[in-house]
């Protein structure tokens, strides 16, 4: 390995990021799997439980997410029964509903997100905690 490849390795933001939010991940998951959920799905349907009827498009700006990956998200959980696509007057684009099943998961939830969101504040500390969410603020575009 080489100098280069060897700094990269211990210093690159974009790979501490992603190996944090694995990590991260993995405890909200972990909370989640009794009701057959993921963080991602979760955050999914807290977003629209929020905002009521919102557009792709803008559900994908606000979770910092890829259209084709939340359209894939999106999806799956319309088979599930979560969610739900109404069309538009233009056609070319929807909003995406939450439904019954959909606030009943979200209601069922939220015991296994706050279980979650203590061990992740507990294992990183709260200047941690702080710091990221300062980050997250500093980055928003």
């Amino acid at each position: 390995m080489s100098e280069e490849t060897r700094r990269i390795e211990k210093e690159c933001l974009g790979g501490r990021i992603r190996m944090l939010n694995r990590k991260i991940s993995a405890i909200y998951d972990e909370e989640f799997a009794e009701l057959g959920l993921k963080v991602s799905q979760f955050s999914v349907l807290v977003s629209i439980t929020n905002r009521g009827a919102t557009r792709a498009t803008e559900l994908a700006k606000v979770l910092g997410m890829d259209e084709s990956t939340l359209s894939r998200n999106v999806n799956r959980m319309c088979a599930k029964g979560w969610l739900r696509l109404e069309g538009n007057d233009d056609r070319r684009s929807h909003f995406v509903i939450i439904t019954d099943k959909g606030l009943a998961l979200v209601r069922k939830g939220y015991a296994a997100w706050q279980r979650a969101q203590a061990k992740a504040v507990n294992r990183l500390g709260e200047p941690v905690v702080t710091a990221l969410r300062s980050a997250v603020r500093s980055l928003r575009s």
